[in-house]
Formats: structure tokens, C-alpha cells, sequence
């Protein structure tokens, strides 16, 4: 079986279908859209981010949108990794922004917040959302819409 890298996008745009994750390329927008559906433990939740760094290369996707409204929490080391090793791939596959949807409250809310915000001073910009279709109007942005 070939590596997850090298079978390139998948036809029908979806990169994850896992019972805590559905990701896939929205076509519509231009954009990586993630909707966490479920806890997911320490290799789920990297196995998929290095999942949606495929679909950022595969379309030169510039937007991601990431709801996380299900989400619970966000490990301590998972919060690290992801600020020291994915960010930087992300940012060095030319993605530019991260729209992030969160729960209006709750431990999941305070983890997610906490990543974001680590990203503008990296060349990524973020922010943070509190429903799916405006998240989208941000993330969907080209340079030449601002």
C-alpha cells in the first residue's frame, strides 16, 4: 500500500473520514476544511494533521478551516507539536490563513484559543470563529480580496 503521500488527492476531495474527523478539499471555497467530530487521541490527531498538510500541498491551498466545536481538549504535548512541528510545515507548504470555529464555551474552547494566536507572528494568520460560514468567508479570501 502506498504512503499516505505519495497516493496524491483523493477523487472524491476527502482526506479524512474517521468517526472523531472528517476532512476533506472544499472546492467551493478553496479551502482545507477540517470538522473534528469526536475526541481523537495523541496519533489520531497527528495522523490527520499530517493528513490535511497533503491536501494543503496537493490543491496550494492558501485557507483552512478547522471546526472545533466538538472538541474536548487538546492535549498539552499534542498543543506543542502542533506549534513546533506542524505549523511550520503548514506554513512552509504556503498555507496563509487558519479559520478556526469554536465551541462558545468550555475546556475545548480554552485549548483551541490557546493555539490560536501563536501563528501571526510566523507568517499565518488565524482566527478565531463562531459559526462555519464565517469562518469560510475569511479563510476563502485571495490576497487580492483584502
Amino acid at each position: 500500500m502506498a504512503s499516505p503521500a505519495l497516493r496524491g488527492p483523493p477523487r472524491d476531495g476527502v482526506y479524512v473520514d474517521q468517526p472523531w474527523l472528517l476532512m476533506r478539499w472544499d472546492p467551493a471555497h478553496h479551502i482545507v476544511h477540517s470538522e473534528w467530530r469526536a475526541f481523537a487521541n495523541s496519533a489520531e490527531l497527528r495522523a490527520a494533521l499530517l493528513r490535511g498538510l497533503d491536501a494543503i500541498k496537493d490543491h496550494k491551498a492558501l485557507g483552512y478551516l478547522s471546526d472545533t466545536r466538538k472538541v474536548k481538549v487538546i492535549v498539552q504535548a499534542d498543543q506543542e507539536w502542533i506549534k513546533q512541528t506542524w505549523l511550520p510545515l503548514a506554513i512552509s507548504a504556503g498555507l496563509k490563513r487558519i479559520a478556526v470555529v469554536t465551541a462558545s464555551q468550555g475546556l475545548g474552547k480554552m485549548t483551541v484559543e490557546d493555539l490560536v494566536g501563536l501563528t501571526d507572528d510566523q507568517g499565518l494568520q488565524s482566527r478565531i470563529f463562531a459559526s462555519v460560514e464565517a469562518g469560510w468567508r475569511w479563510a476563502s479570501q485571495t490576497p487580492a480580496d483584502r
